[in-house]
């Protein structure tokens, strides 16, 4: 990763990253990563990967239902 970005600290904190069950940034473990692309890939917005992700991403409707205008 570092060539790609010379600003990470990818040999340190990076790399610590490796060793725990999640990441330092909170991100999933790489096999579950890997498990639910497959999953997005056999089933698209049907899936259980979809909707597990979709409750994570900021909803533009949402903060239009508190918004004035």
């Amino acid at each position: 990763m570092a060539p790609l970005d010379p600003e990470g600290d990818w040999e340190r904190q990076g790399a610590q990253s490796l060793y725990n069950p999640r990441t330092s940034i909170g991100d999933e473990r790489l096999e579950r990563l890997y498990a639910q692309l497959e999953d997005l890939n056999r089933g698209g917005v049907q899936t259980q990967a979809f909707k597990l992700l979709q409750d994570k991403v900021f909803r533009r409707h949402d903060s239009d239902a508190h918004s004035e205008t």
